[in-house]
């Protein structure tokens, strides 16, 4: 199982949001650390095209992460409102 290491502007992002919010990103967090890679049902991941990593959709919130597999590590690098991200 992977580890989240946030970065510290997407620490700040996450406890700006309510209550409500902070749950479900953190539920989808701990789907995210059995399989970083593949979109299911309850996961909504896709590759970035242009750029190194990959993006997780939350509701109208994105987060870009990379991923060390040596370490088992999903490095959050960014979080913000869909269409502030890029």
């Amino acid at each position: 199982m992977y580890s989240i290491i946030p970065h510290k502007k997407v620490i700040k992002f996450i406890n700006s949001r309510n209550k409500k919010d902070k749950l479900r990103i953190k539920k989808k967090f701990d789907q995210l650390m059995i399989n970083p890679y593949t979109s299911n049902n309850e996961v909504d991941v896709k590759k970035m095209i242009n750029q190194k990593g990959f993006r997780l959709r939350i509701g109208d919130y994105k987060f870009l992460y990379d991923v060390v597999d040596e370490q088992l590590i999903i490095y959050m690098e960014d979080a913000d409102n869909r269409g502030d991200i890029y």
